[in-house]
């Protein structure tokens, strides 16, 4: 295992350095007070000189320095052991003041509490047993991740540059501990101290809002570990290459994705339900298709995420018409109107009365939200998406009259955990969507008949020795067939087919859609499943050696039944 090396011990030398003046003196004050008592003669009872031992003399100025005050020992002192010990009293006292408030000033001081920081962060990395992600940036997207990796038991590492962000994690009701380290996530030592390096880094995920940092996180995760995946978040379409070109396993444009879902849900309403269904973290397949208007659609600003959505619009033939205070020179003056959106009058000279939706789209929420109500007085039959940029406004949002809000850490969750939880399902929602309306209506009717209202998740099955094992030896057995139906049979000997439904079988070059239950499988094939927690548990349950009933024949499975 690849690790960083251990910076405790630069915590510890910084404390001692530190703290060598106030240990000298502690030491000086000790020895001197110490000294004195073994060398002042004092009288007993009898009148017989007598000196402490340097036990003695070290035992009465230890208790002496925290003024305790245990008596004079081993005889009663005389006046000059007192006069002494009066003197040993107020600098012991002194010292001890001294060293403490040095002490507290050590622990107060940013540069020793970020290497302690560090340190306490790097123990409990080189203590995962499992693979983790690391997670960069711990924003809108980097809360959601983060909590559905966990609450599914996976490990997680955070980075994020504001110490707030940080402290915030450990008062996250998060399932399991979650390590979060403070630092620039575009420093490579950062990364470092994080894990990158680590064997067990399962991926990257550089979620920060900035596409610069993201690339350097991508550029520094490709150099010093190649092997691991990185996922980035992208605003920018000119950063897509220099991503791609820094070696970004997948690259996620929330921008792109929502007009890609707008535009989906245009024409292949169903498609669009399944599609929410397998993305977001608590999609089902019960929502209704949401038929969005075909007629003319208004664009309030023209910034990053207008622009996306009106290339998809416009693909469609739909009609659109932008406003904003600034236009540049693709906008004419037909389908577009200068002015300030949030003014009900320059809404009014956009003729809301014959448009058929209206895209909130700014930078600001409190103006996408007064458009919302602006352009709801005007039109009471306008479809209305607004953008949400801050996930603190989204009971706000959700009091609006919008019909759709955007939320790009929303987005960008949903598009990680896809690819994390089932890496198929990008070729299967890119070979879906070249399907027909039908086809996508007949697969939500089964969704809904198998899964019913449960919450939809997506999961890959591998047929491969390491991973299938008993799977693997009962397709080499030539007088048996293992079947995906015998995969999705319950383990409880009841012979009922678990709430799933095979979505994509691939095999070699090949890609089917909807395979049958009935198909003979193959060892290396990947199946993409959807359905109920409960029955990706079973399924992964039925490749492990615990599930040979399940994968033996149907005359063995009864005889041991019976």
């Amino acid at each position: 295992m690849t690790v960083a090396a251990p910076r405790a011990r630069h915590g510890i030398f910084i404390l001692l350095r530190r703290l060598r003046v106030p240990l000298a003196v502690l030491i000086v004050v000790y020895a001197v007070a110490v000294a004195g008592f073994t060398l002042i003669p004092g009288i007993d009872a009898q009148g017989r000189p007598w000196a402490m031992s340097f036990l003695q003399a070290f035992y009465f100025v230890s208790f002496l320095g925290t003024t305790i005050g245990l008596g004079e020992i081993p005889h009663p002192f005389s006046d000059t052991q007192r006069l002494w010990a009066t003197a040993t009293i107020y600098g012991s006292v002194v010292a001890w003041l001294y060293s403490i408030s040095a002490l507290f000033s050590v622990l107060q001081d940013p540069s020793f509490r970020r290497i302690m920081h560090e340190s306490r962060v790097e123990r409990a990395v080189r203590r995962l047993q499992e693979p983790f992600y690391l997670v960069c940036g711990y924003d809108d997207a980097g809360i959601r991740v983060t909590r559905e990796l966990a609450e599914d038991g996976t490990s997680v590492v955070i980075v994020d540059v504001e110490s707030a962000r940080v402290d915030a994690v450990e008062v996250e009701d998060l399932p399991a501990v979650v390590p979060a380290l403070q630092g620039d996530t575009s420093d490579p030592k950062t990364l470092v101290l994080a894990g990158l390096t680590n064997d067990l880094c399962a991926g990257v995920l550089a979620l920060t809002g900035q596409d610069s940092t993201n690339t350097k996180i991508v550029l520094t995760a490709r150099l010093l570990n190649p092997a691991v995946p990185v996922l980035c978040a992208a605003r920018e379409h000119a950063a897509h290459a220099r991503m791609a070109a820094a070696g970004a396993t997948h690259i996620i444009n929330p921008y792109d994705t929502f007009a890609e879902r707008v535009a989906l849900s245009i024409r292949t309403p169903s498609l669009h339900v399944i599609y929410e269904s397998l993305t977001t973290q608590r999609g089902t397949a019960m929502n209704e298709p949401q038929g969005l208007p075909h007629g003319r659609w208004v664009l309030c600003g023209f910034g990053l995420f207008t622009r996306a959505l009106r290339r998809q619009l416009t693909r469609l033939q739909i009609e659109t018409f932008v406003i904003d205070v600034e236009l540049d020179d693709t906008c004419d003056e037909k389908n577009s109107l200068q002015g300030d959106p949030t003014d009900p009058a320059v809404l009014r000279g956009a003729d809301l009365e014959s448009a058929s939706a209206i895209v909130a789209g700014t930078a600001v929420d409190i103006d996408n939200l007064a458009i919302t109500l602006a352009a709801r007085a005007l039109n009471k039959r306008l479809y209305i998406v607004a953008r949400q940029t801050q996930r603190r406004n989204g009971s706000i949002f959700r009091a609006s009259p919008a019909n759709l809000v955007m939320l790009s850490g929303y987005i960008v969750a949903a598009e990680v955990l896809r690819v994390i939880r089932a890496p198929q399902l990008t070729t299967f929602l890119r070979r879906a969507r070249d399907e027909e309306e039908a086809w996508a209506a007949a697969l939500l009717q089964r969704m809904r008949n198998v899964i019913g209202a449960e919450i939809v998740e997506s999961w890959s099955i591998e047929l491969t020795p390491d991973r299938a094992p008993t799977a693997c030896v009962a397709i080499d057995r030539p007088q048996e067939d293992v079947t995906l139906q015998r995969l999705m049979t319950r383990a409880d000997g009841s012979g009922e087919l678990v709430q799933a439904v095979p979505l994509l079988l691939h095999r070699g070059q090949e890609r089917l859609l909807l395979p049958a239950t009935d198909v003979p499988l193959q060892i290396g094939d990947r199946i993409l499943c959807c359905g109920s927690a409960r029955a990706r548990v079973v399924m992964r349950g039925n490749l492990s050696a615990h599930a040979l009933p399940i994968l033996a024949s149907h005359e063995q499975a009864r005889a041991t039944r019976t």
